[in-house]
């Protein structure tokens, strides 16, 4: 069986509201995993392990590292410094008991160069192989998200990210999928996840436009017989982004509401559908 999740930034409307009542919103709503975005410079974890405890849930993490802590800098201070942020979220990963830190953990998200792409590549690999030794100090696996075009250019296909995998070599770097992106960029999604193969460490399921599973064109019957023909067993969440409001929905380029009805009652639906979808008879 499949764990259900959903990422809390969700029912968020900017970065710093408080995740610790969203635990509670997740449950409601039929999830058995909350995913953290640790964006911020502290985090309660003490709090939020508490809060998982009592309402049974688990624990997933993700982050995104910017233009002052891109680890494919050129700039030896900034490398250091995203270094520095992935060893705290990895720990903080740890101690939530969350098996993985996914997400844009390999360079700045929306940060874009000019002509020093291979010189960034090189610095990436590099710097992933300290990442690695960091996650395995603590136990939890580093995923990197292959995002669409727009959002990165160092990481867009699964081909491109089993050569990173393959050249960091460690088996605490593994990637990071996710259906919004690869509608954008793969041929076929299916056949992506099944070449991404063991190396899969983490799964996003959204729609084509960033809808809740069940309501676009993404084609759920192939995404679920890939990942049973991988044999992945790790978590589903649902990193859905449906409300324009506030800087969350702004910085999603989120420009029209997403769903006729409210944010609990549209998460409850895409809980069903996952479950039903991928915890199948």
């Amino acid at each position: 069986m499949h764990p259900i999740g959903i990422h809390l930034s969700y029912w968020q409307e900017n970065w710093t509201d408080n995740l610790l009542p969203l635990i509670g919103k997740a449950h409601a709503a039929g999830f058995d995993v909350a995913e953290f975005p640790l964006l911020l410079p502290e985090l309660d974890t003490e709090s939020i392990r508490g809060e998982l405890a009592r309402l049974g849930m688990r624990a997933s993490c993700c982050t995104g590292l910017g233009g002052t802590t891109d680890i494919s800098s050129p700039d030896h201070s900034i490398r250091k410094a995203g270094l520095q942020r992935l060893q705290t979220c990895l720990q903080w990963a740890a101690e939530l008991g969350s098996p993985v830190l996914a997400g844009v953990t390999y360079t700045g998200w929306g940060v874009f160069s000019g002509d020093d792409r291979l010189q960034r590549y090189d610095q990436m690999i590099s710097s992933l192989k300290t990442a690695a030794q960091i996650a395995a100090d603590v136990n939890v696996q580093l995923c990197l998200e292959v995002v669409n075009r727009y959002e990165g250019f160092l990481l867009n296909t699964v081909q491109q990210g089993l050569q990173i995998v393959s050249e960091v070599g460690s088996p605490y770097i593994r990637l990071h999928l996710d259906t919004f992106h690869m509608n954008i960029e793969e041929d076929l999604i299916g056949a992506a996840i099944r070449q991404c193969g063991v190396q899969l460490g983490h799964l996003h399921c959204v729609e084509n436009n960033r809808k809740v599973p069940g309501e676009g064109h993404i084609p759920w019957s192939e995404v679920v017989a890939a990942v049973d023909a991988i044999g992945y067993h790790g978590f589903i969440v649902a990193e859905t982004f449906v409300n324009p409001a506030g800087e969350v929905g702004q910085g999603l380029s989120i420009h029209r509401r997403l769903t006729d009805d409210d944010l609990d009652t549209a998460a409850a639906k895409a809980a069903s559908f996952l479950r039903s979808a991928f915890n199948h008879a």
